[in-house]
């Protein structure tokens, strides 16, 4: 690449409390400076936020936005200001009043990640579905009809498209692949400060949930199939790790109405050694999920050769499937339930050749050195059609 392309990329927030979408940017963001593009992020976190530190990536943080819909005029007009000196624009998620600045400023010249937030689970959530419906025909949109494309993360993610709850067909989609960086740390470190920190499941094989408390994760299936196997006399426990909200505190009664309090356990968000350290010492991923565009949480379990438990509602399940790197269930307790029980059974060496599987599955599907030409490729091959 002669010319640096200059790249802005726009999201509400990088607090990974929000979920995996600021890991991926932050990683894809890395992987497109090392291919020879140069990428701000433009974000309405607080001035003196600092989520991620680096060089090479300039954030700017020019919040607090308002709401829910983040607005944020102090964002608009330095997007006005500073917009020449940018070749392209990639907008992080929809909903928000960054995709209707995009439309207004930008025209043309953006592209958006939906992170999910067209999946069909949210066809269930009635009052949220019909003002989204509203907010969609007045504006949203037409905000991504004035975009470039649509980015999806996978071909399934595109299909599940027909199926939502507003009409998508007009606009533009392209699939690229997706993924993270293979994590560097110590692994042994890390272990000791996780089991420092939990030492009731030294000792214990257990299995992690990891992310973001919300009804689309599917939890309360995970709480009940955890109390079927206990009912059917197999011990199991399970750490439950994510930021603190209302839906967690119903989980948290549900599991302890159900008697799990010495099986179930619960934590806030774990970062850095410590979530490395909590999934190299866990068993396996679990996330018994109702709808997942892709589950940055597995991928990051994959990475550390440790297989995921999920359901055929995660688009990537069928690259795990394919590398027998974990087990697939339907969205349903009793189907969660039989994985459960065939992964407790599995014997030592289908164990380590299931953890050999896991990190060549990653290796193979997600990680980003691997494949890190896929996003910088699509962005070059945009760029030249000028």
């Amino acid at each position: 690449m002669k010319k640096k392309i200059r790249i802005l990329r726009i999201v509400s927030s990088l607090d990974p409390k929000y979920g995996g979408p600021s890991k991926t940017i932050i990683d894809s963001s890395v992987t497109l400076n090392r291919q020879g593009f140069k990428v701000d992020i433009l974000t309405s976190d607080n001035e003196n936020s600092i989520f991620f530190k680096s060089k090479k990536i300039n954030i700017i943080n020019k919040g607090p936005g308002l709401g829910n819909y983040c607005f944020n005029l102090k964002l608009f007009f330095w997007l006005l200001k500073n917009r020449n000196n940018y070749d392209q624009f990639i907008i992080h998620g929809i909903w928000e009043f960054n995709t209707l600045i995009a439309r207004i400023l930008l025209k043309n010249r953006f592209y958006v990640f939906t992170h999910g937030q067209l999946d069909p689970f949210f066809k269930s959530q009635n009052i949220k579905k019909i003002k989204k419906q509203i907010y969609w025909n007045l504006f949203e949109k037409k905000n991504l009809l004035y975009s470039k494309s649509l980015v999806l993360t996978s071909e399934n993610e595109k299909k599940l498209l027909n199926n939502t709850y507003v009409d998508t067909k007009k606009i533009k989609k392209t699939v690229i692949r997706y993924g993270i960086n293979r994590p560097k740390f110590n692994k042994n470190k890390s272990i000791k400060i996780f089991y420092k920190k939990f030492p009731k499941l030294k000792n214990k094989r257990f299995l992690l949930f990891l992310g973001r408390f919300h009804e689309k994760k599917g939890c309360e299936i995970l709480i009940r199939s955890t109390k079927k196997m206990l009912d059917n006399k197999t011990n199991i426990y399970i750490l439950m790790a994510g930021p603190n909200n209302n839906y967690k505190d119903k989980l948290k009664s549900l599991s302890s109405r159900y008697k799990l309090d010495n099986n179930i356990f619960w934590t806030d968000i774990i970062l850095k050694d410590l979530k490395w350290g909590a999934i190299s010492a866990s068993q396996g991923m679990v996330l018994s999920s109702h709808g997942e565009n892709f589950g940055v949480s597995l991928a990051e379990s994959l990475s550390c050769s440790r297989p995921v438990l999920t359901t055929d509602k995660v688009n990537i399940y069928r690259e795990i499937l394919n590398s027998r790197a974990g087990l697939i269930s339907k969205n349903n307790v009793n189907s969660f339930y039989s994985i459960l029980k065939k992964f407790n059974n599995l014997s030592k060496n289908n164990i380590k050749k299931i953890n050999a599987n896991s990190l060549k599955c990653f290796k193979k599907n997600f990680d980003l050195y691997l494949t890190e030409k896929s996003l910088g490729k699509f962005l070059l091959k945009e760029y030249n059609k000028k």
